[in-house]
């Protein structure tokens, strides 16, 4: 027997003192000594084999114990009340529902006939057209003085105002029966004219579908707008009586001349006739009366009977003797009146100009104006303005989706005593195709001071325009810029009487330019300040249209030249800051600064609508600067529009109408040949207002900023 070494007999130990280790472990101490046979006998669990990786072929993964759901409980809540897991208590939220003094009940049970619920103030508010009186809503024209056109309201149909205006009285057709009025059975109809040819008869669409319906050619139901079957039959009318190409629709005046000839049932609820067959046209002086005999139609003095029947020759030798000596013809001077849309003032401007010159006799408070809804607006967005006071959406008036002018628009609504808005969609251009394009911008403008006298010469007047359309390195062009400077430019020269020597124009000026003109940080003494030297008393006007911008942190505004670089804009901008500064320093006796231009960091060429300033810009100085009035065209960051009619800024067009005398008429204006800051801005920014929002559906509200009130023109005497 050999003998073992000591390294062998280590070896051995450790392999039985591994084995023996291991049967303990395994819990079967018999494995040890026959592994293979118990491995056949006994197969490992599932559990062994968990905790045993020696004889499993890749390692496991404790699973995770499952946590036990707890059990929701919901709460049965009587109808029609609604549990809310979230708030963990019975809510009133199903349709046609509201809370009402603790109950869940219908709207229709809370509001009284002829009301409806707000949601927004929750309580029951009366329908259009319909008066709260003793908790009940009635008729507005139930009571003999509901509204008095003499304290700003209107009266609601079939009241109309009696010719003083000072009250409200039942419409022709209708008569007085305790305290309503109702039809009557037999109206005395005022005798109507016959219109010419070429004159349009109405506006109404839905008198226009009677009468095709009348007629026989539309068979669906009549409806506000023209639909499928309402334009189909109007094709059909058209190519029976073998009408051409009508460009503007059912508004074309030689198809409604002869559609309503066709039907006379609906001709009768029409103001005017159609045109007879056969009708002479009728000059100016048509059935005008004589001289002397005011009243009569087509009545001959004595004397002149007498010439009629005389002969030839002493007809002659009559007229030579009692003819007068000739006079010096002079053309009458044209009276200008104020647009009949500023008879009212929003309650900022109306107080504005109530606290400068007084109480106006002529001069009313508006009542709180809506716009539409846009299309792309939630019902929770809309109830959130309403809530924070931003706007009022109109609920009840007669929608159109296209634009018309303001004068059109206006017209509708006098005639028909009703109200309309224009509902605009989810995005509308910045820049209105305009009409009459061939014709240059200045000759066309002119139609806006053409009836008003022109201004006295002012030598002492300077002025500094500058329009910047081209902009190059990545940023959008502003069409309308330079046609509004343009504007700008003739009135200056046409009409307000400055020299053409006290005018800087730019054109798509650069920022070299602008600080040769308006001067630097670091020195004023620009053009303009060298022109005002031997002027100590001069009056400056500053216009500049074109694209601005404001910084990240909405601290300050620039202008932007045209060689400003996109995403450096305020490196490569003007400063208002430094405009400001340097147009302190001129001296000026005063200084108007115009600014028609849009400061929100958005360049595009499309407004959201309902164009609400989202973001608090520091556009004006944050004190008054003495001598200086700055008017901008829109308030923050929002978005300025353009007069489709003559292809300028909106407020451009308005101010250009200010300027030239408009602002000065009653009942704004005092009519005292003088124009001031004030009447120019409330004119201005209330026809700015008004046609934005009638127009356009859309919000633009003008900010001024003076630190006195200065006179800016002077006009000659225009005879009124």
């Amino acid at each position: 027997m050999a003998v073992w070494s000591g390294v062998t007999r280590v070896r051995v130990l450790v392999a039985i003192v591994f084995l023996a280790f291991f049967s303990l472990w395994t819990g079967n101490p018999a494995a040890a000594q026959q592994p293979e046979k118990q491995n056949q006998a006994l197969p490992l669990q599932t559990s062994q084999l968990f905790y045993q990786p020696y004889y499993y072929p890749y390692p496991q993964v404790r699973r995770k114990k499952r946590r036990k759901r707890k059990r929701v409980i919901t709460k049965k809540c009587s109808f029609p009340w609604t549990y809310s897991r979230g708030l963990r208590k019975c809510i009133c939220v199903r349709s046609d529902y509201a809370v009402h003094e603790g109950n869940c009940v219908k709207v229709a049970d809370i509001c009284s006939e002829n009301a409806r619920w707000s949601e927004t103030e929750k309580k029951c508010r009366c329908n259009d057209g319909f008066a709260d009186a003793e908790g009940k809503c009635v008729p507005s024209s139930s009571g003999t003085a509901a509204y008095n056109p003499a304290e700003g309201g209107q009266c609601l149909w079939p009241r109309v105002p009696t010719e003083s205006g000072a009250a409200c009285t039942c419409a022709l057709g209708y008569r007085e029966d305790a305290g309503v009025c109702i039809a009557d059975g037999n109206p005395v109809l005022e005798p109507r004219r016959r219109t010419t040819k070429n004159e349009l008869l109405t506006d109404d669409v839905t008198l226009i579908q009677i009468c095709l319906k009348e007629a026989g050619y539309l068979r669906a139901d009549v409806r506000s707008r023209m639909g499928k079957k309402a334009w189909s039959a109007y094709w059909f009318f058209k190519q029976d009586h073998s009408i051409g190409r009508t460009p503007k629709g059912v508004h074309n005046a030689k198809a409604q001349q002869k559609l309503f000839t066709l039907c006379p049932v609906a001709s009768a609820k029409l103001d005017v006739l159609p045109a007879a067959a056969g009708q002479p046209v009728q000059g100016p002086g048509f059935h005008a009366p004589l001289p002397g005999v005011a009243g009569k139609r087509n009545s001959t003095p004595s004397s002149q009977k007498q010439l009629m029947a005389a002969p030839p020759a002493q007809k002659q030798a009559k007229l030579t003797a009692k003819l007068p000596a000739a006079r010096e013809v002079r053309a009458p001077v044209k009276k200008v009146y104020a647009r009949p849309e500023a008879g009212c003032l929003p309650d900022d401007l109306y107080q504005l100009v109530v606290r400068t010159y007084g109480a106006r006799p002529k001069l009313k408070q508006c009542t709180q104006t809506c716009i539409a809804m846009p299309a792309n607006i939630t019902k929770r967005e809309a109830e959130g303005y309403e809530a924070r006071g931003a706007l009022r959406w109109c609920r009840a008036c007669i929608e159109i989706g296209s634009h018309l002018p303001l004068d059109d628009i206006l017209r509708i609504e006098r005639g028909a005593n009703v109200q309309v808005c224009t509902r605009p969609p989810s995005r509308s251009p910045k820049w209105v195709s305009h009409a009459g394009a061939v014709r240059p911008v200045f000759t066309r403008a002119r139609a806006l001071y053409r009836p008003l006298p022109p201004a006295i010469d002012n030598k002492k007047a300077f002025a500094v325009i500058i329009g910047n359309s081209t902009y190059g390195k990545g940023l959008p062009a502003n069409v309308s810029a330079s046609s509004s400077a343009g504007a700008m430019y003739a009135l200056l020269t046409e009409q307000l009487g400055y020299e053409q020597d006290h005018i800087i124009d730019l054109r798509d000026a650069t920022l070299e330019g602008m600080t040769e003109v308006l001067g630097s940080a670091d020195d004023h003494k620009g053009k303009l300040w060298k022109l005002l030297r031997k002027e100590p008393e001069a009056e400056v006007l500053v216009y500049f249209a074109g694209h601005a911008g404001t910084r990240s942190d909405f601290s300050a505004g620039y202008l932007l030249p045209a060689d400003a670089v996109k995403y450096r804009e305020d490196r490569t901008g003007y400063a208002l800051t430094i405009l400001y500064t340097n147009l302190e320093k001129l001296g000026a006796r005063s200084t108007l600064l115009v600014l028609e231009t849009s400061f929100s960091r958005d360049l595009s060429g499309f407004v959201f609508p309902p164009n609400l300033p989202g973001d608090q810009v520091r556009i004006l100085p944050a004190e008054p600067i003495k001598g200086v009035t700055v008017l901008t065209a829109a308030s923050g960051d929002q978005k300025t529009m353009d007069d489709p009619k003559f292809g300028i800024g909106l407020f451009t067009r308005y101010l250009i109408e200010g300027l030239a005398g408009r602002a000065d008429l009653e009942p704004i204006g005092n009519n005292d040949g003088k124009i001031d800051t004030v009447e120019l801005y409330a004119y201005t920014s209330h026809m700015v207002r008004l046609v934005a929002r009638k127009s356009f559906g859309l919000l633009q509200r003008p900010v001024a900023l003076q630190s006195g009130n200065v006179h800016v023109s002077r006009l000659q005497s225009q005879g009124q």
